[in-house]
């Protein structure tokens, strides 16, 4: 079976850690599937609180997920340490790309690559809108050199 492939940044943006819980586990005693995508969105949270940002505000509008990948490598057991980067990418002028590129910290091992698809959007109208000029100008979509 031919696998997925996520092309990942070589410049990462912002860089946060967290620890897998008990309740992160299933029943093969490693980390869910679905957590992945739960850690990404803490991940992704604490990213846009560097820019004084939300998911509900995000620089005058919202954002809603549009899509996700997620390609695997290592498990995550009980106590690891997860270190999560994300960068950036602008794909049109209401959406842009989140990746993010996990590593087991306690095992010194890549985990996961994961691309998240987000857009701009009006709750109220439910409607995609164009990022605002304070969203593409804040640090979120500058490259750390």
């Amino acid at each position: 079976m031919k696998r997925m492939k996520i092309e990942m940044p070589t410049v990462w943006q912002f860089t946060t850690e967290m620890q897998v819980r008990v309740s992160d586990l299933n029943y093969g005693n490693h980390m869910g599937n679905q957590q992945f995508l739960a850690f990404a969105q803490e991940a992704r949270v604490r990213f846009f609180a560097t820019c004084n940002f939300t998911e509900l505000d995000f620089g005058g509008t919202a954002l809603i997920q549009a899509d996700a990948a997620i390609t695997f490598s290592c498990e995550g057991r009980l106590g690891d340490q997860i270190k999560m980067e994300i960068a950036t990418e602008i794909t049109g002028t209401s959406s842009f790309n989140l990746y993010y590129k996990f590593t087991n910290s306690t095992q010194n091992k890549h985990m996961a690559n994961i691309r998240t698809a987000l857009v701009s959007f009006d709750y109220q109208k439910n409607k995609p809108v164009a990022l605002t000029s304070k969203a593409l100008n804040s640090i979120l979509f500058k490259t750390k050199n």
